[in-house]
């Protein structure tokens, strides 16, 4: 399969699989959400996926008014309460009656405190963590940036794991060896900034073989990650300068306003996945559009169809790998 190269052709990879494979089911956790309702009986219509709505009935049918949708084009199970309904959600997955889960109207540490605890199965890596898949306008190819979502200040350790997650989204995109550029402030080691310390090592780790299936590049600033007239003009010849498919954030807080501003000032398409499960949660914000929650269900239809075929027990690092590079 060709690597992915927007959003659109995400949608259309998902609809390719629902034709070759039978229409994927998705389920929503909490699924009383106007825009999400829309979202996925767009994704619907289109052939992406069909929702299976674990949530308040009473209130999800009044929605369906709302946006004029027929519930009946639903199969919805009434769980009223947002924790049952996260669980609900699990049990679901669990048994493999859905290929991603989508968070709906509950908060984000209600749906994943359910969905990671053991009894599911469903959590496959110590870490997991969130990448968001924008189609940003005047980018040749779709850009990965985490984690702008679940760990708020990655130690050395849960970067490796969150390089490990993004790689599983990429391969499910069709991009065999990805190249990923860990973002500093700075293009070089400064000991007064720790983190260019750690992004030298891990890229060191992977130069070495350390973690294989991957090319990375760091410390790494953004405009360099991205453009490749900044990255000749600084004289870098790595290739995966100026031409990163993923970009891994130093925080929380970096990773969440790279990817905002560029959905908001730049017209990006955002497709959210939480990796590190079974199988890929949909993590959209409230805020998103439509449109956006279309193309992240559709992404976890995407990633769900590829990594069934996967062995997902294993991360890209071993400890050998890492006592190594230390």
């Amino acid at each position: 399969m060709p690597p992915l190269r927007s959003a659109q052709e995400i949608i259309e990879r998902a609809k390719d699989i629902g034709k070759a494979q039978g229409i994927q089911r998705v389920v929503i956790a909490a699924a009383q959400d106007d825009d999400v309702l829309e979202a996925v009986h767009n994704a619907q219509l289109e052939g992406i996926a069909e929702g299976v709505l674990v949530g308040d009935r009473q209130r999800i049918r009044s929605l369906c008014k709302t946006i004029d949708v027929d519930p009946r084009s639903f199969h919805i199970e009434n769980v009223p309460d947002e924790t049952q309904a996260a669980i609900r959600s699990a049990e679901i997955a669990a048994a493999g009656d859905a290929c991603a889960i989508m968070k709906g109207f509950l908060p984000t540490s209600t749906l994943l405190r359910v969905l990671l605890s053991k009894k599911y199965g469903l959590r496959q890596v110590d870490t997991v963590s969130h990448v968001a898949v924008l189609t940003v306008p005047g980018y040749h190819k779709l850009l990965g940036i985490t984690d702008g979502g679940i760990v708020v200040r990655p130690d050395f350790e849960q970067k490796l794991a969150i390089i490990s997650n993004a790689v599983m989204i990429c391969r499910a995109m069709g991009i065999q060896l990805p190249k990923i550029a860990m973002l500093a402030t700075i293009d070089m080691v400064r000991e007064e900034v720790p983190e260019t310390l750690e992004c030298a090592t891990i890229s060191r780790m992977a130069e070495e073989g350390q973690i294989p299936h991957v090319q990375i590049e760091g410390p790494v600033s953004f405009d360099t990650a991205v453009d490749r007239r900044v990255a000749e003009i600084m004289g870098f010849g790595s290739p995966v300068m100026g031409d990163a498919d993923v970009v891994v954030a130093s925080s929380i807080e970096e990773g969440n306003i790279l990817a905002k501003s560029l959905i908001n000032f730049a017209g990006a398409i955002f497709s959210g996945i939480i990796a590190g499960a079974k199988v890929p949660i949909c993590l959209v914000s409230r805020a998103d559009s439509a449109m956006n929650k279309m193309s992240s269900i559709a992404l976890g239809v995407v990633c769900g169809a590829a990594w069934e075929q996967m062995d997902l027990s294993f991360p890209i690092y071993t400890d050998t790998y890492r006592q190594k590079a230390w």
